[in-house]
């Protein structure tokens, strides 16, 4: 198989809003929008395309059409998440995990988009040296 792009598609009430959410803060554009699909592009990951179709759209198909979007998350890897989550904060928005290091070497914040994606801001960080000291497999 020779792939030339990946798209993601979520299901969203409202495509149009979601696709401002996205390009608003996180930096997306969009490259085909009709009010029932938005495709969105970000320029740091031209083969990647977040797709947003309307809940209920034929195009869907015969099962996903019947379905809303719960449990998805995006995660967004940056260079530093508290930067982006002061100029999300000020942006208005509202985190529901605040900024947090994780032993496994992860720093993070999350916060949901309107179509009921978590999208997190994820960096990474040196894991905990002792996290990872019990990680280890025990002899058997």
């Amino acid at each position: 198989m020779s792939l030339t792009a990946l798209s993601i598609t979520v299901l969203s009430a409202d495509p149009v809003d979601s696709a401002q959410f996205y390009c608003r803060h996180f930096g997306f554009s969009p490259t085909a929008e009709l009010d029932w699909f938005v495709s969105l592009q970000h320029p740091a990951l031209p083969g990647l395309h977040l797709d947003l179709l309307r809940q209920g759209h034929p195009a869907a198909g015969p099962v996903l059409s019947r379905q809303q979007t719960t449990g998805v998350m995006l995660a967004l890897i940056v260079p530093d998440v508290e930067s982006d989550v002061r100029r999300l904060e000020e942006a208005g928005l509202n985190f529901v995990l605040p900024v947090t290091t994780e032993p496994w070497g992860q720093k993070r914040a999350q916060v949901q988009a309107p179509d009921g994606v978590t999208v997190e801001l994820l960096e990474f960080v040196a894991p905990d040296p002792e996290w990872l000291s019990q990680q280890a497999a025990s002899p058997t």
